[in-house]
This record gives structure tokens, C-alpha cells and sequence, in this order.
């Protein structure tokens, strides 16, 4: 049997970076302790987790996305271990990306050329986005048919373009005014070598980023756990504020294009109300987006761990920001947002919970 490959971080001969391993910002502890419960498959650990869905249990295994603290204590009862167990410290001597990403990783080599264009898009599409205000997601969606999870996936390069079906290529095409495949591919390569794309490129692959987003994330996660490893809650909602009542937290928000809210600290803290989750989010709302009932100078308490609800308030996160909704259900029962300045409206339903929150309070000040 040949020796597995290790893909290594590198530059790609146009010197774009390239992080073969940006997929992978939750490394844990999953897999290798399920296989040691006798779990050799994981559908059968999926089986024992009804509140789990074994799409998001594999995302959560394969380190996609970010698992919740009660997912994690969820999981750690039913392999009988503490919930902390299932955590890795990435900066351990013997922690290597390249050995944990091993057996989730399918290609046998790196293709260079396809991982390079991959980045390219996705900064092209940030640029693009960033330099045009009326490409918000919903236009894309209108206009081009890209779904929101779609365009989530082409900005952040997690898949390559050749891996994307014939309409969608076509797609990302007319998004940049190019008639054909071959046309975006030479649009791309003129604004990289305009020097457009380089302020976006580290963004979407950079290794020391993902490291640092991933250290920050299992971090609040363990905090997290300590506050509640011995309690399951009987919902997401249920997660309570961990830590001294009487911390507070930096509040974030200043105003973008579009009613945007750019995701920057404004060197304020607050301490956030009662029943936040650990993960909780101060956004001041920089404008009246939603109209005179919720002024502009309000901050909003964002819990990443919840899901918005009919009559609620919803934060999409898109590149840079969060756009603030109001959630309503639409004539096919299905979840939609609004914004009354700009007058917007964003189907949510086809979002996952990495992408839209739950607003869960808000203060006027």
C-alpha cells in the first residue's frame, strides 16, 4: 500500500496561498474516540444521537464546522467520556493538521492548479461584492440563482470551480459579466494580476488565520463546557451564560454599505443580559435598518447557538458583517428576513446556523 500523502500548506506558482487544510477549522477528538467506544462506522453513533442529524454529527467529526457545547456533551455521554475529552489543543507537541486531516482527506495529491483558482474566485467574488452594493446575497440569488449556502461555499473556497455543476459554473460566470467558463477564468486572472484580489486572499486561505480562529473557538468552548459538562440541556435554547455574571464583553458594529454592520470592535464592553449562550455576540445596529422601533444607536446580543424564529430578529453573516432581519414566515411557510432601510428580503431557510443567528436581546442606549 503506498504511504499516505500529507498535503502541506505552500504557494502555487502565481503566489497565491494556499491552506489545503482551510476546511478543517474544528480539529477534535470524535473520531478516534468513537472507533474506541466500537463505533467503527458513524452512522451508528448517529443512531444513539436523535438531536443530532448525521449530516451535522459527520461536519462536526470531520471538523467542518464548529460543534455547540451541548452538542459536544451530547456526544461525550453516549461514548462515556467527559465532554472536554472530545477537544484537541492544537498547539500540543505531538498535534499535527496534516496527520489529523489524514483519513478525511480524498484526493490523493494536491492539485495546485485547481486549489489556486479556487482562492482566486473566492476573492474575485469578495472583491466583486465589496466594490459593487447592489450584489447582496439575495441579488445573487435573484439575479444568478446561487444560493446563499452556494455563494457561503464559493467565497470561502471549499470547494474547486470544476467541482461545481455545468448551470452553477455558468453562474459564477454571469456574475462577472463573462460569457463563458474560459472568459471568467481570464477576468480573474487580470484583476489578480491588477493586484485587486491580494488584499482578499488571505482571508480565504490563510493557515496562521485558521489557527487562530480555531485556537479562539475551542477556547470558548472549553470555557463553555466547564460551566456545564454535567448538564445536558433539554434544548440549544437552554445554554446559560458562563463565567462572572458581572464580565462584559467587547460591543462590535460599525456602520457599512448596504445597512451592513461591520464586524469590528468599537473598544466598548458591556455586560450581556441574563440567558446568553458563551459564544454571545454585541453588535451595536449603527442605523434604524428596521425602522423607528429599534433605533440605530441599540446594541444587539447575537447567540451564535441559536436559531431565529418567526417574530424575532435574525443576523445573517455576510463577508465582513452581519445584516440585521426581521423574521417573518412567508406564504410557503418558509422563514424570510426584511430590512425596511434598505428595503430587503433574504429567505433564510436554505441558511444553516453558521450562517444566520438568533438576536436574543437588545439594549437601548
Amino acid at each position: 500500500m503506498d504511504a499516505p500523502v500529507i498535503l502541506r500548506p505552500g504557494v502555487a506558482s502565481g503566489s497565491v496561498p494556499i491552506d489545503p487544510y482551510r476546511a478543517f477549522i474544528f480539529p477534535n477528538a470524535i473520531r478516534e474516540l468513537r472507533r474506541r467506544a466500537g463505533y467503527q462506522k458513524l452512522i451508528g453513533l448517529a443512531h444513539r444521537l436523535p438531536g443530532l442529524t448525521y449530516i451535522r454529527l459527520s461536519k462536526i467529526e470531520r471538523g467542518e464546522v464548529t460543534a455547540r457545547a451541548h452538542e459536544l456533551t451530547e456526544v461525550a455521554a453516549v461514548l462515556g467520556v467527559a465532554p472536554e475529552t472530545l477537544l484537541v489543543d492544537v498547539d500540543a507537541p505531538g498535534f499535527s493538521i496534516e496527520q489529523w486531516a489524514m483519513p478525511f482527506v480524498s484526493a490523493p495529491m494536491l492539485d495546485l492548479e485547481r486549489e489556486e483558482f479556487a482562492v482566486l474566485l473566492a476573492a474575485a467574488v469578495r472583491h466583486l461584492r465589496s466594490t459593487d452594493r447592489a450584489l447582496t446575497i439575495q441579488a445573487i440569488g435573484e439575479r444568478h440563482g446561487i444560493a446563499p449556502v452556494n455563494l457561503s461555499r464559493i467565497e470561502n473556497a471549499q470547494r474547486s470551480f470544476e467541482e461545481w455543476n455545468a448551470p452553477t459554473r455558468l453562474a459564477i460566470a454571469a456574475l462577472f459579466g463573462a460569457p463563458t467558463e474560459a472568459a471568467l477564468r481570464a477576468r480573474i486572472d487580470q484583476l489578480h494580476r491588477a493586484g485587486d484580489l491580494g488584499p482578499w486572499m488571505a482571508s480565504v486561505s490563510d493557515p496562521e488565520a485558521r489557527m487562530r480562529r480555531t485556537r479562539e473557538r475551542i477556547a470558548a468552548l472549553r470555557a463553555e463546557l466547564r460551566g456545564e459538562a454535567t448538564v445536558v440541556p433539554a434544548a440549544p435554547t437552554a445554554i446559560a451564560m458562563v463565567g462572572d455574571p458581572t464580565a462584559t464583553i467587547p460591543v462590535r458594529g460599525v456602520a457599512g454599505a448596504d445597512g451592513l454592520v461591520i464586524d469590528q470592535e468599537t473598544g466598548e464592553r458591556i455586560p450581556p443580559p441574563p440567558g446568553c449562550g458563551a459564544q454571545v455576540i454585541a453588535l451595536r445596529l449603527c442605523r434604524a435598518t428596521l425602522g423607528a422601533g429599534l433605533p440605530g444607536q441599540a446594541i444587539l446580543f447575537i447567540d451564535p447557538d441559536r436559531y431565529p424564529v418567526a417574530g424575532g430578529l435574525a443576523a445573517v453573516r455576510e463577508p465582513g458583517g452581519f445584516r440585521i432581519l426581521a423574521v417573518a414566515v412567508g406564504m410557503d411557510g418558509a422563514l424570510v428576513g426584511h430590512s425596511q432601510s434598505p428595503q430587503k428580503s433574504l429567505p433564510l431557510n436554505d441558511m444553516t446556523q453558521d450562517e444566520v443567528h438568533a438576536v436574543v436581546a437588545a439594549r437601548f442606549v
